[in-house]
């Protein structure tokens, strides 16, 4: 146990799970990099970038001392999703890395921006944190399919109890297609396996950061 204590002090990189910032529609995670001055991890990120993207400069959007920002597409995107009731959905998902650069730390914030359709219908923006933060549940699902089935702009306003009470034809046929979408189960597993695969993506990405700089200062010990 001392031993291991021992080496935890001396270790001048420090690894900690990236945390979600709903401010930011994203994630976000501080990195400790002991005895590296500015200019030394900004030379570091670009050696990462290069390392993991064809096009550095291409995807690139600012570059300064104490910033870069570049623009990451996801694999799992566009995610193309059919219901039980042959109605197709369609997320998709693209992000922006900023990189926030000072020495001896730097913080890795992704910003998302999602849209979510459902049978060429438009939800908007950055309106679906439930996926992002992998919180899919059954009344999420609903308020999707409900949402989709009438119309996201038209209803924004209105929960579904509402459009219920004024007895609207359209509320009605849609509450009877969420009731079967749901008994049938179909449309959660798709919506909860989107969510975890973006998810899985995203770790993936601050893990290879941590790899890469946790080699870095390896060699550097």
């Amino acid at each position: 146990m001392k031993k291991l204590l021992l080496l935890l002090l001396i270790i001048p990189f420090s690894l900690t799970s990236q945390e979600l910032v709903k401010d930011i529609y994203g994630y976000s995670k501080i990195y400790q990099v002991k005895d590296k001055s500015q200019d030394e991890i900004h030379k570091l990120v670009k050696e990462w970038v290069g390392k993991n993207f064809k096009s550095p400069k291409e995807i690139t959007l600012y570059d300064d001392k104490d910033k870069i920002i570049i623009q990451n597409k996801f694999k799992m995107s566009p995610r193309i999703l059919q219901t039980a009731q042959n109605t197709t959905s369609n997320y998709r998902v693209s992000g922006k890395m900023i990189f926030f650069i000072v020495d001896n730390k730097f913080r890795l914030e992704m910003h998302l921006e999602d849209l979510y359709s459902f049978d060429g219908k438009k939800g908007n923006p950055n309106s679906h944190w439930e996926i992002p933060s992998n919180q899919i549940d059954e009344k999420f699902v609903k308020k999707l399919l409900f949402a989709g089935y009438l119309n996201v702009k038209q209803f924004s306003g209105f929960s579904i109890f509402d459009i219920e009470e004024k007895g609207d034809k359209k509320s009605k046929k849609a509450t009877k297609y969420v009731a079967k979408e749901m008994k049938k189960g179909v449309y959660i597993k798709r919506i909860r396996k989107v969510a975890a695969d973006l998810n899985t993506e995203v770790s993936s990405v601050y893990n290879s950061v941590d790899e890469h700089f946790k080699n870095v200062v390896k060699e550097d010990w």
